[in-house]
């Protein structure tokens, strides 16, 4: 099988987020497999991916950098938004003529078998390159609120032309189903099966135990100052606990006011940024609990690692996607409040048999989504959106 996977939403190839490795990841796996895989985004001339592809993949950047539309154009759409005026938005069209025109030249689209669209960007370049003929799958990374509840009508419209639409938990099917007029399905992310190695050993008696969390610095989702306003309501009671937090800083306002909060509360020093890590099972190997403060997560790539590692979570039961992931007082707690998240750390925190239970349970509920699980899903269903448009 011939597939193209598009991923046009995103600022660059090098950045270390979780679509970006998800991309790479599905591009090696298939190719791994037997397929040829295509991987097209846009980035600037020689921008290096941040995560590597295999030698069998096909890389396709595109070259341009960021594309500028007319003026016109971004008038015309600001216009429209003002106006609340359900018309066509001419600077996506721009960019999406430009794209499938580089495209056209750099790929024989009448070898391909089936295109995989990474977001909205991508669908509109499929769509128009498809013209009907060539399967679309649409994938959505995050939660659907976020993802497809946010379209306008008229890219929902745009968005149902697709032949399959893919979400990451059994509740978006119901809910995607809302907002879409296409085939809905299930597939989750891949969580690696982790080496005996690389489980943490929650039973040991240490001089200093760890929480820790993986994810961007940013207000909106991932929101580490809940958890670290959490810990540090009780901190001075567990003078060997430390809080490590890891991730890149995409809102600079809101590290400066985490880093103020530290400042005045933290009288132990026991919160500690470490910035972004290239060996995350490494850093959760060593930690006894993972604290997932975020709004909303599509699947949680961060917090499944931290579960297949062995690690009791605690979560908010209101965040979409967290609430399925963890099982409430099974693999760790959800949380109602911030509050409750500080009494849920500290039930953690206070006791280590009730860790050592937790991780167990959240590394066996891992295997769900192993890889040959969630590899032969997505096999199952490009055979059956191929078959389905020759049959038609």
């Amino acid at each position: 099988m011939n597939i193209a996977l598009l991923f046009f939403g995103i600022a660059s190839i090098s950045n270390v987020s979780g679509a970006e490795k998800v991309f790479v990841e599905m591009a090696n796996r298939f190719s791994e497999r037997g397929a040829t895989v295509y991987t097209i985004w846009n980035d600037s001339p020689g921008v290096v991916p941040y995560y590597p592809f295999n030698s069998q993949v096909k890389q396709v950047n595109l070259g341009f950098g960021k594309i500028k539309a007319p003026v016109s154009y971004k008038v015309l759409r600001e216009i429209s938004k003002g106006l609340h005026l359900n018309i066509k938005n001419r600077v996506d069209q721009y960019r999406t003529d430009k794209l499938c025109q580089a495209i056209r030249k750099q790929i024989n689209l009448s070898k391909i078998d089936v295109m995989i669209c990474y977001e909205f960007n991508s669908i509109m370049v499929a769509n128009q390159l498809s013209q009907e003929k060539i399967p679309v799958v649409a994938m959505c990374h995050n939660s659907v609120e976020d993802q497809i509840a946010s379209l306008t009508t008229l890219q929902r419209k745009e968005a149902s032309k697709v032949t399959a639409y893919q979400v990451l938990m059994p509740s978006f099917v119901d809910k995607a189903k809302k907002f879409l007029n296409t085939d809905i399905y299930c597939i989750p992310n891949v969580v690696k099966t982790i080496p005996d190695s690389f489980v943490a050993d929650l039973s040991l008696c240490k001089k200093i135990y760890r929480i820790i969390m993986i994810g961007r610095i940013d207000c909106h989702q991932k929101r580490p100052l809940i958890a670290i306003r959490a810990f540090l309501k009780n901190a001075s009671r567990f003078s060997n606990w430390q809080l490590h937090f890891y991730g890149p800083i995409t809102d600079s306002e809101y590290k400066q006011k985490i880093d103020e909060y530290i400042k005045v509360h933290d009288l132990h020093h026991q919160v500690i940024y470490e910035g972004i890590t290239d060996m995350p099972l490494n850093v959760l190997h060593n930690a006894d609990i993972f604290a997932f403060p975020s709004a909303y997560e599509g699947f949680g790539l961060a917090l499944a690692e931290a579960n297949s590692v062995g690690l009791p979570a605690v979560g908010f039961a209101a965040a979409p996607a967290v609430n399925e992931l963890i099982e409430d007082k099974v693999t760790g707690f959800l949380a109602t409040d911030e509050d409750d998240f500080a009494r849920k750390l500290t039930l953690l925190m206070d006791n280590r048999a009730l860790r050592v239970q937790m991780g167990k349970a959240a590394r066996e509920a891992m295997k769900t989504y192993s890889p040959d699980v969630v590899w032969g899903q997505w096999e199952e269903l490009l055979q059956k959106v191929v078959h389905k448009r020759i049959d038609e």
